[in-house]
């Protein structure tokens, strides 16, 4: 998920983007108007602009990110309530008008809405080519379907479950094979899933565990 974050305010920007990447979004923050307008293109997934800023205004930013890419999905955001603006942000292609101040937890929740995220769909931070179908008990690498056996989606599953928290060697070998080992199960059974999904999503922490980054 990248996307293209312009607000003025130091703090509000920074609190934004620093929420965003702590669940894997990947954002590319400005906070002049002006220097978002030379550095807008296609390849973000969303748009979030304020409309006061300096030297160029958020309406304009709108009306040329459509220009450039005319599916491109808009959140203004703005404490301007009077209902001519927001009209006007709607007319011009905005898909949300946002008013502050607001709560991040509201805005995921509208990112996850708009761009129509699946549900019981894992995705993960550092593998974007890969994702995990709760439902389906399916792990997806390039649009094909990776095979698993029982101990591998074992495995799998609790560190998804556990999702950005450390699991330990004992906890794996307990979930996986009901019972703690003195040699290296849990290591072998780690390398045996990394080699077979093509993706190094599952880290090494510090020698105690194993972790798993998800985007959602």
């Amino acid at each position: 998920m990248k996307i293209f974050l312009v607000e003025d305010d130091t703090l509000l920007n920074e609190a934004i983007a620093t929420t965003f990447s702590s669940i894997g979004y990947q954002v590319t923050t400005f906070s002049d108007g002006k220097v978002a307008f030379e550095n807008i293109n296609n390849s973000y997934d969303l748009f979030m602009i304020d409309i006061n800023l300096p030297h160029v205004n958020g309406i304009e930013l709108v009306k040329q990110i459509k220009k450039v890419d005319s599916e491109a999905n808009i959140f203004i955001m703005s404490a301007d309530l009077d209902i001519k603006t927001i009209l006007k942000a709607y007319d011009i292609g905005c898909a949300d008008y946002i008013k502050k101040p607001f709560d991040i937890r509201e805005i995921i929740a509208k990112i996850k809405h708009t761009l129509k995220l699946p549900v019981g769909i894992i995705r993960f931070k550092h593998c974007p080519d890969s994702a995990y179908n709760t439902e389906k008990k399916v792990f997806i690498y390039k649009e094909q379907e990776i095979r698993l056996t029982a101990k591998e989606l074992r495995l799998l599953e609790m560190l998804i479950k556990n999702a950005n928290n450390t699991v330990s060697n004992e906890q794996i070998e307990n979930h996986v094979w009901g019972e703690t080992f003195k040699n290296g199960h849990v290591r072998q059974l780690v390398a045996k899933l990394r080699k077979k999904i093509s993706c190094n999503i599952i880290e090494n922490h510090n020698s105690t565990g194993y972790i798993i980054s998800t985007l959602n």
